[in-house]
């Protein structure tokens, strides 16, 4: 009686781990899923970052163009 009992004991086990393993590999497919998309992001936050400064560069650059064109005009037009 023993034996058969630790036998079922064995079988519940068995599966116990198959669905432990099973939940595993989701767990790691989730986690290099998202690593994945993590290193998507990155790339595009470092792109959208060296966007934004060439545009306040560049907004930069006109308002100092733009103080220059109004220091040239004549004291009456201001």
């Amino acid at each position: 009686m023993t034996h058969f009992n630790s036998l079922n004991y064995s079988e519940g086990m068995e599966a116990q781990l198959i669905a432990l393993e099973k939940k595993i590999k989701q767990l790691i497919s989730l986690i290099e899923s998202a690593q994945e998309k993590n290193k998507g992001l990155e790339t595009r936050l470092a792109s959208s970052e060296a966007h934004l400064s060439k545009l306040q560069s560049n907004m930069k650059e006109a308002s100092l163009r733009l103080e220059k064109m109004m220091r040239q005009l004549p004291e009456d037009n201001r």
